[in-house]
């Protein structure tokens, strides 16, 4: 891999792999409710400009997932990733049980995008390695009335997401 950091949250560093074309989220410690969804609205972020049709998803760092997390998840960000032009997902386990049974559940009830569950990268990055997006080198643009629809989802989710923060 050849990793270039795009963003970087408490709890999520995202990088750019320019030797496979993929994104690579790298989460770490316990992640909570706010902490997911401001971590994921910077994920959203990276794919307004352009598409990438594969994602390398690791919790190897991961200590622990609260429920909510996983609701979260599974009825308000992963439906939209076709949206967003993520063809394929390779999703690397935490050796923590507790996270490791709140991200099976979300993946259980996710409809979408090929996700493929790893207990490790490597065999996560040889899986993936081997999926090719299609369409010519990963087309970096999107039909008009796509982005159009991308934007409108990206808005919503940040006016949920502000709506929940607690105010001091």
């Amino acid at each position: 891999m050849r990793l270039h950091l795009i963003r970087k949250t408490d709890c999520v560093s995202i990088y750019y792999d320019s030797l496979n074309e993929w994104l690579f989220l790298d989460w770490e410690g316990e992640l909570t409710l706010l902490d997911v969804q401001t971590a994921c609205l910077e994920v959203a972020r990276c794919f307004l400009p352009r598409p990438y049709a594969r994602v390398l998803n690791s919790n190897e760092q991961v200590t622990g997932v609260s429920w909510s997390v996983a609701a979260w998840l599974a009825r308000d960000f992963l439906p939209h990733l076709t949206v967003a032009g993520i063809t394929h997902i390779a999703w690397v386990y935490s050796s923590s049980v507790r996270a490791r049974h709140v991200v099976q559940t979300v993946l259980n009830w996710l409809p979408g995008p090929a996700l493929t569950s790893f207990d490790d990268l490597d065999a996560a990055v040889t899986w993936l390695q081997h999926i090719r997006p299609e369409g010519p080198a990963q087309a970096s643009l999107r039909l008009p009335a796509t982005q159009a629809k991308l934007d409108k989802v990206f808005q919503d989710m940040c006016q949920k997401v502000k709506a929940q923060v607690p105010t001091h």
